[in-house]
């Protein structure tokens, strides 16, 4: 999906690689940060089409970050993706009470991980045109 802009967040920059890698391959313009205040920085000021976003991270988590966004009408709707190393069933509740659209624990599949960031996209879309 060429144009398609993607913000990945992670404070682990050999797993920001890795995601950046896998979207730029299919066309997606990726923009990345290493913590939740710059990530929520980037969301208010480009247009962000998708988010990646990992829960454990210093200073504010993901949970945190997802509640930020939410609560802002600029970034309320953008879909976002958790791609985390938590795999409580306790914490992929929260995650999608707070409204994620799907929910991935690492070690990830590289072909997995791409379906799902579009199954992701094409959800956003149609939701655009649902009546």
């Amino acid at each position: 999906m060429p144009g398609k802009q993607i913000l990945a967040v992670d404070d682990e920059s050999d797993v920001l690689l890795i995601i950046r890698t896998a979207l730029e391959s299919e066309g997606y313009e990726v923009l990345t940060a290493a913590n939740g205040f710059d990530a929520l920085a980037i969301a208010q000021e480009k247009p962000v089409d998708l988010i990646v976003l990992d829960i454990m991270m210093p200073e504010m988590d993901g949970f945190e970050v997802m509640k930020r966004l939410k609560d802002k009408d600029k970034t309320r709707d953008i879909p976002i993706v958790m791609l985390t190393g938590l795999s409580e069933r306790k914490l992929i509740k929260q995650a999608l009470d707070l409204g994620v659209s799907h929910y991935i624990v690492k070690p990830f599949d590289f072909h997995d991980f791409l379906q799902v960031v579009k199954r992701a996209m094409d959800e956003s879309a149609a939701d655009v045109y649902t009546v």
